[in-house]
């Protein structure tokens, strides 16, 4: 049985009374996808493995934008349904385990993520981090990010596209990668917290990354503030 619940500002507002994520000059790239498709495979005695993907269903129709937040500026989009775009190899995809549980409103999870652009460069990295039961109808995840890398796959032009507008140079010297840091929201409507499997549920994601370890604190409230944007359907 496919369950699906719809995220709303106001609901999350409600949840967060007027909590906001801090964020720092330090970061040098922001990846947000909003209306991802996230699904739990469940496992036994509340584990299993949670994704999300870029969808363009009748329900969910992903959409996304990656910004370079330090010379030279630049922001990818990717339109409303990039994930079925015939002319565009873009994609995002995200997995994490949900391990035994810490006690029954937290479980530690770890895996890993893939953003594909226009022609097939990638930026990828791991995760690390704990899921959280917020509430009734939420479940979010603070985590971590390590190992993260810009992989120029596709035909070596040194940018990272979007299959809608604009692009950025990939190359943030005299920073190297792997860089690091934080999922800041990550969340999804839940009944329960991971006792049973479930698919297409509305998942929003925004990562931030910086370019040496410890050198913003970006984790806190991650997850309960609503940073995503809307697009006009």
């Amino acid at each position: 049985m496919i369950n699906r619940f719809r995220l709303s500002a106001a609901a999350l507002a409600a949840l967060v009374a007027g909590g906001a994520v801090s964020a720092s000059g330090d970061v040098i790239l922001t990846l947000t996808y909003d209306d991802l498709a996230g699904s739990f495979a469940y496992s036994a005695n509340r584990t299993g493995t949670f994704s999300a993907v870029a969808v363009n269903t009748a329900q969910l129709q992903s959409a996304g934008e990656v910004s370079r937040l330090v010379p030279g500026l630049g922001t990818a989009s990717f339109e409303a349904g990039f994930a079925t775009n015939p002319f565009s190899a873009a994609d995002f995809a995200l997995s994490i385990s949900v391990a035994p549980a810490i006690n029954p409103n937290q479980a530690l999870g770890a895996g890993s993520f893939t953003a594909t652009d226009n022609d097939g460069d990638t930026i990828t990295g791991t995760i690390s981090g704990v899921w959280v039961y917020g509430g009734p109808g939420f479940i979010f995840f603070n985590g971590s990010l390590s190992n993260v890398t810009l992989n120029d796959n596709g035909a070596a032009d040194g940018t990272f596209d979007g299959s809608e507008s604009g692009d950025f140079a990939m190359d943030f010297s005299p920073a190297a990668s792997p860089f690091e840091g934080a999922i800041v929201q990550l969340v999804f409507g839940g009944s329960n917290f991971f006792a049973s499997g479930f698919s297409d549920r509305a998942t929003n994601i925004n990562m931030q990354v910086v370019p040496t370890p410890g050198s913003v604190a970006l984790m806190g409230l991650a997850g309960l503030t609503m940073v995503g944007r809307r697009r006009a359907r």
